[in-house]
């Protein structure tokens, strides 16, 4: 890869708990126009959240910002 490349970064996930379509969490004033241009993402303003877990795999605490939500209406799950 060369300097003007950058890395692909995925559009859309599955959820880890349904499986459904996921979009990425984008925050700050982003405007319209730009919006636009990122049609499968979740434009959350400008408060950045931050939540609690449980690790599933190490049983650990964490503390994460949001970055990815859920698009099923029945599931909603958020997670970093």
């Amino acid at each position: 890869m060369n300097s003007d490349q950058k890395p692909k970064i995925p559009r859309t996930r599955k959820c880890p708990v349904c499986g459904s379509e996921s979009w990425r969490i984008a925050y700050g004033e982003i405007m319209p126009n730009l919006q636009a241009t990122m049609p499968k993402t979740v434009f959350a303003g400008c408060c950045i959240l931050t939540e609690e877990r449980f690790n599933p795999k190490t049983g650990r605490r964490e503390r994460g910002t949001l970055d990815w939500e859920c698009q099923n209406e029945a599931c909603r799950h958020r997670w970093w």
